[in-house]
């Protein structure tokens, strides 16, 4: 058996190299471009769902206890008025507490200060709550990017922006917390006290 040495054996040409390196390149950049993609768009979605969650938790923590306002009164100025005041970014209300041991009623407090929205609270009656509502305690959140609340009243048909001690509750109390569509929160108490005042 003769074997042939002279056979030329072809190879790639410089060419063909500098093509196959350059489709090679542009099949992993479209490669990690689509990971860095999926990866951005992960965290986005866990972020949104993060932010979702929290809201989710601080809405009805907010709708249980301004839901529960009820017309404690108290004395300001040598005269009866209802414990509920507040304006743009910060309200302070009265609510039956649902601690079994206790009874009773205690007032809440929420406010916010450059992103941070506090609550404070205490027992009802007491003297001295005034002086005890101002300061801040507990962070509920630190990561407030808007905190924004209106005030319904029934007598004007109309949202106001701030509520003093007065007479009765609003009819209802309009929440705005971050981006997030704003919420109602219905006060029956308030509507209560009008209904019956009207007959």
């Amino acid at each position: 058996m003769k074997i042939n040495y002279n056979r030329s054996v072809e190879g790639f040409t410089l060419v063909e190299l500098m093509v196959a390196t350059t489709v090679l390149a542009l099949v992993t950049l479209i490669i990690g471009n689509g990971f860095r993609l999926g990866m951005d768009a992960w965290g986005k979605g866990e972020r949104e769902t993060s932010l979702t969650q929290r809201f989710r938790v601080l809405s009805g923590m907010l709708s249980q206890q301004i839901k529960s306002s009820y017309p404690y009164e108290i004395d300001v100025d040598d005269d009866k008025a209802v414990l509920f005041q507040g304006d743009e970014d910060s309200i302070l209300f009265a609510t039956a507490i649902a601690d079994k041991p206790y009874g009773g009623f205690r007032w809440v407090r929420y406010s916010t200060e450059e992103g941070v929205l506090f609550m404070k609270e205490g027992f009802l009656p007491d003297k001295e709550f005034e002086e005890k509502t101002k300061g801040k305690e507990e962070i509920v959140d630190s990561d407030v990017v808007e905190f924004k609340l209106e005030y319904y009243s029934i007598d004007d048909e109309e949202w106001k922006e701030s509520w003093d001690y007065g007479e009765n509750l609003p009819g209802a109390v309009k929440v705005k917390i971050s981006y997030f569509e704003p919420f109602l929160i219905h006060i029956p108490m308030g509507r209560a006290s009008d209904n019956k005042e009207k007959e």
